[in-house]
């Protein structure tokens, strides 16, 4: 398959940052050893995001963070934040706070005086340290509880006073590593309506690191999805779902049946061969006709009909198994011995009616089939 080209990362922090940008992260790569943590990474994070890094377990994600954070010095590249260069500003000295996974609150102090921790350190006036710790306590909802300790707190309360002890010292960009992590699935749940909420009220940029694909939908402006140390794909949540540009973002942010194909005709709505059946899809990767190529179709995007058109965006199948999930249902669809499609959608009756072996038709609009890089 020929890819287009894909002009390398500027080097230089200015030439990505723009007038609203707070974060700028430009050809910044660290290695441990003979591992390569984090691979020629450029961001530009925009004042009042929340922007969450994304992938699996040792994608480099986490010790991004850390780079900004001050925590890790990053072998090549440059960081900005709010158009200053941090490289060699240690981390108390940068205008960010981090959010870890453990909380790491101080176990001998109550509520009000882990909150208030960094701003005595600072010696600030007395009245404006009780100011601020109460102002930030009403917001995370936890000012009945300020006289407690955190051994008498929930996995959820402790989270909050993580968050207002970060928020109370006033940070450009608050950094979050997986601080949900810990929490049972009906608490995260409920915490990431509350932390999103929270973003939205302060104003602060929120820069989280997450391997959860729902939990980065949920909360996030825009997604960096990472693997193996590279930038996969930075964009809203709407377009990484809906225009994928290869096939891990496809896979790894919600589900997508792969199809291989070759290209008959090139153009952004290029004619693709699948398996004797000629169908049209968006291309904006510049394929050539005869390469061969990977289609991208979200399950949930697919129709099927007993008696379905015999041209257009269609593909002839057979029902293989069924499955009933209460509100939806899966179909599993062998197209031939080597493509098998997966449809998810709620027409019960459609549902009721099929039968193993059944011959079926699938089909699209154009808009949701789309070629992805390998």
């Amino acid at each position: 398959m020929v890819l287009s080209k894909v002009e390398p990362p500027a080097t230089t922090a200015s030439a990505q940052r723009s007038h609203d940008t707070i974060v700028n992260i430009a050809g910044v790569a660290k290695s441990f050893g003979d591992m390569v943590a984090v691979d020629n990474v450029s961001l530009a994070i925009r004042r009042g995001e929340f922007v969450s890094l994304l992938g699996p377990s040792g994608c480099g994600k986490s010790t991004l963070l850390r780079m900004i954070a001050g925590f890790e010095q990053p072998d090549a590249g440059a960081i900005e934040i709010d158009a200053h260069d941090v490289i060699d500003v240690p981390p108390n000295r940068r205008p960010v706070n981090m959010v870890f996974q453990s909380y790491a609150l101080f176990p001998h102090l109550n509520v009000f005086d882990n909150v208030a921790f960094g701003l005595r350190r600072k010696r600030l006036p007395r009245a404006q340290v009780e100011a601020d710790v109460r102002h930030f306590l009403q917001l995370v909802g936890l000012e009945a509880l300020a006289q407690r300790y955190p051994t008498q707190l929930s996995g959820g309360q402790q989270q909050r006073v993580a968050l207002a002890r970060a928020l109370v010292n006033k940070p450009k960009v608050l950094l979050l590593d997986e601080p949900l992590g810990a929490l049972d699935l009906k608490l995260r749940k409920r915490m990431q309506t509350e932390l999103k909420q929270l973003q939205r009220d302060v104003g602060v940029t929120f820069i989280y690191v997450t391997h959860d694909q729902d939990e980065a939908l949920a909360l996030s402006d825009r997604i960096a999805v990472m693997n193996r140390g590279a930038l996969l794909q930075f964009a809203s949540c709407r377009e990484l779902y809906d225009k994928p540009r290869t096939e891990f973002v496809a896979n790894f942010l919600g589900e997508a049946n792969i199809v291989a194909g070759r290209v008959v005709e090139p153009g952004p709505v290029a004619v693709v061969e699948v398996r004797g059946h000629n169908i049209q899809v968006l291309d904006d990767t510049q394929a050539q006709p005869g390469d061969q190529v990977l289609v991208a179709l979200r399950p949930e995007q697919l129709n099927v009909a007993v008696h379905g058109p015999s041209s257009g965006n269609v593909l002839q199948a057979r029902v293989k198994d069924k499955v009933f999930l209460g509100n939806a249902f899966t179909l599993h669809l062998q197209v031939d011995p080597d493509v098998a499609l997966i449809v998810r959608g709620t027409d019960r009756a459609l549902f009721d009616g099929l039968v193993m072996g059944q011959a079926v038709a699938i089909t699209w609009p154009l808009e949701y089939g789309r070629l992805v890089q390998p």
